[in-house]
């Protein structure tokens, strides 16, 4: 069996509910775990990705506004994703053109957290708020003002701070904002490509290790985050591209994240998706913000919420891990037990229904 039979074969195990980011992320794992590579360069307009097999031949490039997204455009021009969510992908997770240019327009180089935290911010100073809910494979964000009128709508993204981003990118206003907030700002991903790097993603058990490499010279081992992106920021961070202060406020939140205490074989995305596709199935309102962190939040009587520092989806497992569970996802009673006798699961769904 070759390369790519034996990563689809691993690949057919992942679900839709994993949302393009869990698929992403254990298509990666696949690739890695069968001996191939998979790297990522930054460019002015987004992020380039390549995917090679075991034998070191280019099978797969992609390209779009972050990591992430731009390895799965690498991963489905592989054919290397499950194929029933191939043509779905394409559509709920990846960037057109005109879309990429506009992004990119908000400051470039496959920086889009920076923009979006930005662009929740000024919501925020407006009296508005931002909601996100899994629509599809994907994520839409939806940003209001003081009044509930709607601002901006996200077409359907790859994760949360990609809606984000792409919904600020529709507004002319929140565009103009965020520019001229960032119009003196340090940008890490041009660095990084007028120094010529290249981010060389593996994953395993879940979890995503990050190299760095200038030329020959390697400048990050292996540097260990829940999902790409997380990983590749810690990589910039071990290879002296983030300044002191960004380092230090990053160290603190992974140092008090629960995820590293609970490893489940699976990326954080996934879980992520997961808690998002529930909490939209059942109609909960799920509004995101950011105030140094981002925070997740189920709005209510008694405020449910969870913190990240680059997206939304860690913030939603953070909530699930660090809140009761039962309140987060609402689960549906068990009335039926098939190895009960009938008279005994007559009870339980007369209890259940009183």
């Amino acid at each position: 069996m070759g390369f790519t039979e034996r990563v689809r074969k691993r690949t057919e195990q992942l679900r839709e509910i994993e949302g393009a980011c869990g698929i992403c992320h254990g298509t990666l794992e696949a690739i890695t775990g069968e001996g191939g590579s998979v790297s990522s360069y930054e460019e002015p307009r987004g992020i380039l990705a390549i995917i090679r097999d075991d034998k070191g031949n280019e099978i797969g490039k992609g390209f779009d506004i972050v990591w992430s997204p731009a390895v799965l455009a690498a991963e489905i021009d592989a054919d290397l994703v499950p194929r029933n969510l191939k043509e779905n992908l394409k559509i709920d997770a990846l960037t057109d053109d005109s879309e990429i240019d506009a992004v990119a327009d908000l400051f470039g180089y496959g920086r889009v957290l920076t923009p979006s935290v930005i662009a929740l911010q000024y919501i925020n100073d407006i009296g508005g708020r931002t909601l996100i809910r899994r629509e599809g494979l994907g994520v839409v964000a939806r940003m209001f003002d003081k009044n509930d009128q709607l601002i901006a709508t996200s077409s359907v993204s790859y994760c949360p701070t990609c809606a984000i981003a792409k919904a600020a990118a529709r507004s002319d206003a929140i565009s103009a904002h965020i520019k001229e907030k960032l119009s003196k700002a340090r940008n890490t991903g041009r660095l990084k490509f007028e120094r010529k790097v290249e981010n060389r993603h593996e994953a395993k058990g879940g979890a995503v290790r990050t190299s760095i490499y200038e030329g020959n010279r390697l400048l990050a081992d292996r540097v260990l985050g829940c999902c790409i992106a997380y990983s590749t920021t810690k990589a910039e961070i071990a290879a002296g591209f983030i300044p002191p202060e960004g380092a230090k406020r990053f160290k603190a939140y992974c140092n008090l994240c629960p995820m590293k205490h609970c490893w489940m074989e699976k990326s954080m995305g996934a879980m992520g998706n997961i808690v998002l596709h529930r909490l939209s199935e059942i109609g909960t309102e799920i509004e995101v913000s950011a105030n140094g962190l981002i925070i997740a939040r189920i709005p209510g009587k008694e405020t449910i919420q969870g913190r990240g520092t680059l997206c939304s989806l860690s913030a939603l497992t953070n909530m699930l891990i660090t809140m009761d569970g039962s309140k987060v996802l609402k689960p549906s009673p068990a009335k039926r037990f098939p190895d009960l006798k009938d008279e005994e699961n007559k009870k339980i769904d007369r209890s259940n229904n009183q």
